[in-house]
């Protein structure tokens, strides 16, 4: 028999008793505590570091944690690969380290947006039920259709069993009842007493951070919007390794799917709350993410978005119940998943388009999405254009060393002041980490100085750089913090770059587009980062730059909520997810040598501020 070990985790106080064998991470996620892994627990981006009082209750350190960690105390183990031998012990948890569901940014969308729904409500009293059956005999069914045509000229059918089913029940007849109907689908339900506002809600689905908006489908109004962390960030900080989980192991496919629901369960409860209403006053439901998260949110197996073509299974958008996604919500509502265009270009950026409506204007707008991924797309006037970048979740502090995201303690802003770097961070708490704004201030503060050389290395004379034995700068010190920002991770930062400059540069040269009319910086990250820094360490050509350069917070979202509310939004873009031309960059002749020259900063005047 498995013997049975006790673990204490602080500082939350949280006891768990757990079998032997399990891993300190499984232990902590039993008991709701979320660590950090970027890796997906690989045991290689050392996020999830805790500290034991009992080492020689665990297994012994394995290679990765000796590579990892040959410079800290026994009591310092990886928590996905510490697996626990004996009881009890004490696990205390480094702050900075905890997944919690603070959210900056996301839910910024407000205002009325035109309304053509696809869902209608029809309200209806006991007495014109009655009047609509005439001297007929008639079924409760037709009865209710008769009576929707005479009052709204509107012709309805029942084509489903849970709607009738919920007509058959006792408690409805010769009573008031509200008729929810969908074009395609017929009524999808009736409820007791009249109840003539129906809401809706669009979910932005990022790999980082899932938000939910709210909105009045009667008047179009965004009632209210709600974020928390993406859940699924335990199978890892990127889609590949989300990829690779689930194709490794069919129940880590469940795993995230159920986690991804779990979310939006959470997120639609805190919504209604906020606004008085119930779950049976959601009449539809739309999602937009990059293809991965569509995939995954489906149930479909993402496996071939990570191995050559890189295909979807499905490209069309589809059309689902919530039931079928195991959301917490009358099980007939209809749930609307974007079309995507590539393994790499998903809903997210047909939805930023739409939010734009970059595909209607007569000037040429480059949409530039980043996230855990970069997506370009480019619109000339005639033509849509888009390319995938493999930028990684670098530019959104994740594989860097002290590294975080957008959450109170993160350094989010960095700037050279009279040769000094300065820094501010989210809610001027103490610096906990440095998320991704934070990333691409400091390397452009850095070069400005002279601490970061045009390929990338360190000057060791410079204050605030750490060398080694042979006198090579390995990391360069934020003033006023403990912040290190290595080596490695300007090598990070200086592949995720290239890939985007690159990918800006031939998407424009295979359209025959010269200038750029307008840029628009989206995403999570994207609308947050200060371009001039960006264009000034080179992740931006500096052409793209001397036009209009326009911050969007949240364009995904915008579109997400324009198609739950109007049809022919939603129609225009399922017709232009066909017409993109998709723009493979690693096909494309000269990408190797265009890349490794961009992975090089560019020269700056080191004179001025």
């Amino acid at each position: 028999m498995t013997p049975s070990c006790t673990i204490i985790f602080e500082p939350f106080g949280r006891r768990v008793t757990v079998p032997a064998g399990t891993t300190l991470f499984q232990a902590a996620l039993s008991r709701g505590i979320l660590l950090r892994s970027d890796c997906g627990e690989k045991g290689t981006c050392g996020k999830c570091l805790v500290i034991v009082d009992h080492p020689d209750h665990l297994s012994p350190r394995t290679k990765q944690e000796q590579k990892l960690l040959k410079k800290k105390e026994a009591d310092h183990r990886l928590s996905c690969q510490a697996i626990v031998l004996k009881g009890p012990l004490q696990v205390t948890i480094p702050e900075n380290l905890v997944v919690g569901n603070e959210v900056f940014g996301k839910t910024g969308i407000q205002g009325k947006f035109p309304i053509d729904p696809v869902v209608h409500r029809f309200i209806l009293t006991a007495a014109e039920i009655k009047a609509a059956e005439g001297k007929d005999t008639l079924s409760q069914a037709e009865k209710i259709c008769r009576a929707v045509a005479a009052k709204f000229f509107r012709k309805i059918r029942f084509n489903n069993r849970f709607s009738l089913a919920q007509l058959s029940d006792p408690g409805m007849y010769d009573k008031d009842l509200t008729v929810v109907f969908e074009e395609d689908a017929g009524v999808i339900a009736v409820q007791k007493g009249l109840h003539p506002t129906g809401l809706g809600i669009a979910f932005d689905i990022g790999t980082t951070t899932i938000a939910a908006y709210l909105c009045d489908m009667a008047d179009g109004t965004i009632l209210t919007a709600k974020a928390m962390v993406n859940p699924q960030r335990r199978y890892g900080e990127d889609v590949i390794s989300r990829i690779a989980a689930a194709g490794k192991n069919p129940a880590h496919l469940t795993a995230q799917q159920q986690l991804a629901a779990g979310a939006m369960n959470h997120l639609i409860e805190a919504c209604l709350e906020e606004v008085g209403k119930n779950l049976d006053a959601i009449d539809r439901i739309t999602m937009v993410g990059n293809t991965t998260m569509q995939h995954i949110i489906a149930g479909f197996n993402p496996h071939t978005l990570g191995i050559a073509p890189y295909l979807p299974v499905l490209q069309n958008g589809l059309v689902t119940t919530g039931a079928d996604l195991g959301l917490h919500i009358p099980q007939t509502v209809p749930v609307y998943i974007f079309p995507v265009i590539s393994g790499f270009l998903g809903g997210d950026i047909l939805a930023a388009c739409l939010g734009d409506r970059s595909h209607t204007r007569k000037e040429t707008t480059l949409i530039i999405d980043i996230g855990t991924n970069g997506e370009l797309m480019l619109c000339t006037g005639t033509t849509t254009w888009a390319t995938s970048c493999a930028t990684g979740p670098a530019l959104e502090g994740a594989q860097i060393s002290n590294g975080m995201r957008a959450a109170t303690g993160a350094v989010s802003r960095v700037w050279v002041d009279k040769d000094v770097i300065a820094h501010e961070t989210i809610n001027n708490a103490p610096a906990a980490g440095i998320c991704g704004s934070g990333v691409i201030d400091i390397l452009a503060a850095m070069r400005k100085t002279g601490i970061t050389r045009e390929d990338g290395t360190f000057d060791p004379k410079k204050n605030g750089v750490t060398c080694d034995d042979t006198g090579v700068g390995r990391a360069f010190t934020l003033p006023g913090t403990d912040i290190r920002f290595l080596l490695k991770d300007v090598r990070q930062v200086q592949l995720a770059k290239a890939a985007l400059f690159v990918g800006i540069e031939l998407l424009l040269d295979r359209a025959g587009v010269k200038e750029v009319d307008r840029t628009i910086l989206t995403g999570a990250f994207g609308a947050k980062f200060d371009w001039k820094n960006a264009r000034d360490i080179g992740m931006l050509p500096g052409d793209i730059c001397k036009n209009k350069m326009i911050a969007a917070e949240n364009l995904a979202g915008t579109g997400a909520v324009m198609a739950l509310l109007n049809k022919t939004h939603q129609k225009k873009i399922q017709k232009l997810s066909r017409q993109v031309h998709f723009l493979d960059l690693a096909s494309e002749p000269g990408f190797v040598d265009r890349f490794s020259a961009a992975t090089r900063f560019p020269s700056l005047d080191l004179r001025q501020p």
